[in-house]
């Protein structure tokens, strides 16, 4: 999201991580939908890709820190915390839902296979049995790898298909336990002189996304 802008932060222990995000208006970092159908804020999807991504990397240290700061909107400062909270909270409960889903299709999977593999190699058994000749070298195989064929995709989805999502959850269940710090700041002189010619009615070029550097 264009409006954010990583900072580099103070130097911290190897055991913390902080990332630091300078928006103008605390308000976006919430979803612009109107809210008051919900008991809670919602984080904005936008704002939640980029914490996501720059926490991504440092799932080996122990606490995560996110210091948001912001010149405008101080009346929703106290809603962010809540509104991650929230926001993570739901994503994986979603993503526990879905390696639910996903393994338990995957155990259907297996007995279906399962049942293939046996009905592969008994054809194969009583084929080589009735047949004159014996069973032709390209059939016998061809039951041979349509019977480990059955079984392949389903062992797959449940040794290794559900790692990622697993993994996704746990990302989600840390980031909703994100310690955040709103602090507000002035205004850049420039910024301010454009909000004041806005208010004046006067047409002003939209400014230029800000540049990203380090995070810790």
């Amino acid at each position: 999201m264009s409006a954010f802008n990583k900072s580099h932060p103070a130097a911290h222990a190897v055991s913390a991580a902080t990332v630091n995000v300078r928006v103008r208006d605390l308000a976006q970092m919430f979803n612009s939908l109107d809210a008051s159908p919900f008991w809670d804020r919602d984080l904005d999807v936008d704002a939640a890709a980029f914490i996501e991504e720059e926490f991504r990397e440092n799932r080996a240290v122990a606490q995560w820190h996110l210091h948001v700061h912001a010149s405008e909107g101080a009346d929703l400062a106290a809603d962010l915390q809540p509104a991650l909270e929230h926001y993570y909270t739901r994503m994986a409960h979603s993503t526990a839902l879905r390696l639910r889903e996903q393994l338990r299709l995957g155990e259907f999977a297996l007995l279906g296979g399962l049942a293939i593999f046996l009905l592969s190699m008994s054809a194969r058994g009583i084929l080589s049995r009735v047949a004159a000749h014996g069973l032709s070298r390209l059939l016998d195989e061809g039951l041979i790898i349509l019977a480990w064929l059955a079984l392949w995709r389903p062992v797959e989805t449940l040794v290794y298909g559900w790692i990622p999502l697993y993994r996704q959850r746990r990302l989600y269940r840390r980031l909703a336990a994100i310690k955040v710090t709103v602090r507000m700041e002035h205004a850049h002189p420039a910024l301010a002189s454009v909000a004041a010619h806005r208010q004046e009615g006067g047409a002003v070029a939209p400014p230029t996304a800000p540049d990203a550097s380090h995070r810790s």
